[in-house]
Parts: structure tokens; C-alpha cells; sequence
């Protein structure tokens, strides 16, 4: 009876001074889940909050006229509770709502910042997933907005001939573009004609995905502040051809990040 009298006081006594660790303490839920994520609303603030080393699910979905480039600002974002030297959250941008199809990893993040994701553009119409995982318990404040590119290759920005468009590009020489389509009237030369803050540069194709290009020749706007190309088609005297939709993509030439804004018109010579 003794043995056991004392065993029972050595488990009382070791339960009374045991301590707890860190990675005993309970870590914050994330919002959201895979199959249910949060629904963000474009252009209003929406506070959240991820778990330690967890993960919380959001998306939204962009307006009907709301081809371009998004921006993800994670504004008063406060880390606790975290055992690695990170610190930090990460976060991955989704076209599909299994999570399995990445449009661009972005950037971590160790205090306020804004997700770019490369600058890509993004359909109008269609809802993307975010997953962020955080290195430590985190809260914050997530809005998603409209960046400075606008079109995609699924839908460009469609010019009226000889009237001009007031548009942007935001990014760099490597990542961000603009699309734009238009539609020929008859066999000519075209002349696209642009008042821009930055020097650009442009390519025309002949297919609404964006591969194939009218001329390798003639297909490069001249780098300067007031650009005028013509697109002569693959000859010089055929122009392009009558009544045939054809695809611009225009895009900066700085080697650091930034929005150029411009007006561009594109008319027949004839």
C-alpha cells in the first residue's frame, strides 16, 4: 500500500510542475477552408486572420469589365506567436477552386505589403483563389484592386478605328502587359499612333491567343515618348487584310516597376 501511496503522490507532484511550451499554446484558426473560402469583394478592405503554420482560403471574383492586372494589399499585419525565424506570411494565387493550378507564388511578406503577382493579367468575369499560409498566429487587413494593365489574351480591350484610347500598363520589361484587339476595315497599312509617359513597346498578332505574330520584321514599336508604327502585314504592298480582327499587346521597356499611362490610336493610311 505504501508503493502505491507514493507512486500516486510522484504522478500528482510531476503533473502539478510540469510546464507549457510554446507549441503547446493554441494557435489561431484560419479563415476559411478549401472548399468554403472567404469571399473577398474587389476594392473593400476585409479584416482576417491565418493560424500558425496553417492556412486560411479566400477569392474573388473581378468585374465584367475587369480584364488587367490585381493588386493584394495585406495592410496591419501583426505576427505573434511564432517559433520561426521567418515571421512572416506567404501567399499563392489560384485559377481554379481545387487550389492545384498556381498563377504566381508572390512574395513573402514580414510586415504591410502589396502582392503584384508578377503583374499578370487576369479575365474579367472569373473568380481566383488565394491560399496564404503564415509562419506564426497573424491578423490583418486584405483588399483587392484593379491594377494599371488592363486586357488579357481572352479579353483584350477592343480600339475603335480613329478614335483614341486612354489606357495603361503597369509593371516591368519582363512582367506586365496590355491587350487590345481591333478590327480592319479593309486590306491597308494601319498606323498606330501613341501619346505615352514612357517609352513602350508593341507587338501585333494575327490570333486571338496572342502567338502568332504578323510580321517578325515590323511587329516592334521604335522605343520613344510619341510612337507611330505601321503594321504592313507580312508584305509591304498587301497590308493587313480586309475585315479581320487582329491582336496588339503593348508593354513598357523599364527595368523597375511602374505604371505608363498613354492615349493610342490605330487608323488606315488609306
Amino acid at each position: 500500500m505504501k508503493k502505491l501511496f507514493y507512486l500516486l503522490l510522484i504522478i500528482i507532484l510531476s503533473g502539478a510542475c510540469s510546464v507549457t511550451t510554446e507549441d503547446d499554446e493554441t494557435s489561431r484558426t484560419g479563415d476559411g477552408s478549401a472548399s468554403a473560402p472567404v469571399e473577398l469583394t474587389v476594392g473593400t478592405a476585409k479584416s482576417g486572420a491565418t493560424g500558425r503554420y496553417g492556412y486560411s482560403y479566400y477569392k474573388f471574383t473581378t468585374p465584367s469589365t475587369g480584364a488587367g492586372s490585381y493588386e493584394l494589399e495585406i495592410a496591419s499585419l501583426v505576427i505573434t506567436n511564432s517559433n520561426s525565424s521567418y515571421s512572416s506570411v506567404s501567399i499563392r494565387i489560384y485559377s481554379d477552386s481545387g487550389y492545384s493550378t498556381v498563377l504566381d507564388y508572390g512574395d513573402s511578406c514580414l510586415a504591410s505589403c502589396t502582392q503584384y503577382f508578377s503583374y499578370k493579367a487576369l479575365d474579367a468575369s472569373t473568380t481566383y483563389y488565394l491560399r496564404m499560409y503564415g509562419y506564426g498566429d497573424l491578423t490583418y487587413s486584405l483588399t483587392v484592386s484593379k491594377g494599371g494593365s488592363e486586357g488579357s489574351t481572352n479579353n483584350p480591350v477592343e480600339l475603335t478605328l480613329g478614335t483614341a484610347h486612354s489606357g495603361s500598363v503597369e509593371g516591368t520589361n519582363y512582367n506586365g502587359k496590355s491587350y487590345y484587339k481591333f478590327t480592319t476595315t479593309s486590306a491597308d497599312n494601319y498606323t498606330l499612333s501613341m501619346t505615352n509617359s514612357d517609352s513602350m513597346d508593341c507587338d501585333l498578332y494575327s490570333d486571338s491567343g496572342f502567338l502568332t505574330r504578323v510580321s517578325w520584321a515590323y511587329n516592334d514599336c521604335t522605343a520613344g515618348t510619341n510612337l507611330s508604327k505601321t503594321f504592313t502585314g507580312t508584305s509591304s504592298s498587301a497590308g493587313l487584310s480586309a475585315n479581320t480582327a487582329y491582336y496588339l499587346r503593348i508593354e513598357g521597356e523599364s527595368s523597375t516597376a511602374k505604371t505608363s499611362t498613354y492615349n493610342i490610336t490605330v487608323a488606315p493610311e488609306g
